[in-house]
């Protein structure tokens, strides 16, 4: 998964075109930026609307934009802000490469955000294809404690990056042990941060999509309400799982081969295209939300238009808002008041 730099890189680097860099660092910088301000302005519509976005989904999705909000300001400030290489061979210099220079922090909260997503994952599954479980196993408090808990693993499980680099007369690289360990090292980490979890996700939205379209054919009465939140939800949910594997899926075979032994040039237009499909991930949820999710686009609407009666035709088809019975939260991804 990581694109620092290696030990066994070979010693023929390819001297990329300078326009070429230009060009894909201006990317990268629209890519930082756009994941900054789409993920703040989910985190303020969500914060801002508390009382309608107060599921276990909707937590988790939370969730989801504070880390890659968090990841896109880092990646920033690491690429464009001030350079800590003048550091000498100190121990200050040892923990600048270990924790900065090896991009320690980026990459636990990009495994951060994947378990989140597995999370998300397992909740809609249990929503849709086991209900009376979901409801005894998503609880509130539970939420909250596995948003903890993706940001504690997402550090914890990535410390064997920074344990792997060293600081050599200025420059920051990783030391695998032995050519042995980073093959097994490279097989390992690919199952768990990667293949294991896209299985899982996988499983949940192909097992979600089969129970959806078993209840359309089952039901031909109209879809009420509550049953339209529920659907529209899941939905945004698949397509944000689909870009992750489009984003995530070549860098991962492209690091997988490479502890494997197999030539990979991380100089190269190829893996900085890469690079930047993985950096893309940061910014597309945001507008996946703005496009599909029908409950953000309303809130959002409340929030930014002049225009925010309930019942405004242009908040929502021109139906008011009713009040869900129970006043409690309910498991399918809007909150304890309101459902489109």
């Amino acid at each position: 998964m990581e694109t620092t730099i290696q030990t066994n890189i070979s010693s023929e680097v390819t001297l990329t075109d300078p326009s070429t860099d230009i060009v894909l660092g201006a990317i990268y910088g629209i890519i930082g930026c756009l994941g900054i301000l789409g993920n703040l302005l989910v985190c303020t519509v969500f914060l801002m609307r508390r009382k309608v976005f107060s599921s276990t989904t909707n937590l988790l999705i939370l969730n989801q934009s504070t880390i890659d909000l968090a990841d896109s300001i880092f990646y920033l400030v690491l690429r464009f802000g001030p350079q800590l290489s003048e550091q000498g061979d100190n121990i200050w210099g040892e923990l600048a490469c270990r924790i900065w220079f090896s991009e320690y922090v980026i990459w636990s909260l990009f495994v951060a955000s994947t378990v989140n997503l597995l999370f998300v994952s397992l909740e809609r599954y249990f929503a849709i294809c086991h209900a009376v479980k979901h409801r005894k196993i998503f609880t509130t408090r539970r939420a909250n404690i596995g948003r903890v808990v993706v940001w504690i693993i997402g550090f914890s499980y990535q410390s064997y990056w920074a344990a792997l680099h060293r600081l050599e007369d200025g420059k920051c690289y990783a030391h695998w042990p032995t050519p042995t360990i980073q093959k097994i090292g490279g097989v390992f980490f690919f199952a768990c941060e990667y293949l294991i979890p896209l299985i899982i996700m996988s499983f949940s939205y192909a097992n979600i999509v089969i129970m959806l379209r078993r209840k359309s054919k089952r039901d031909n009465k109209e879809v009420n309400t509550f049953q339209r939140a529920k659907r529209n939800v899941t939905v945004t949910l698949c397509v944000v799982f689909l870009s992750y594997s489009v984003c995530w899926t070549p860098t991962e075979i492209a690091y997988l081969l490479y502890n494997l032994g197999g030539d990979y040039d991380f100089e190269s237009v190829l893996h900085r295209i890469f690079t930047a499909l993985v950096l893309g991930n940061m910014c597309v949820n945001p507008i996946i939300y703005v496009f599909k999710y029908e409950r953000f686009q309303v809130e959002l609407r409340r929030i930014f238009c002049k225009h925010n009666r309930i019942g405004d035709p242009s908040l929502g088809g021109g139906s008011t808002v009713r009040t869900v019975a129970g006043g409690g939260h309910n498991s399918d991804g809007e909150g304890p008041s309101t459902v489109q």
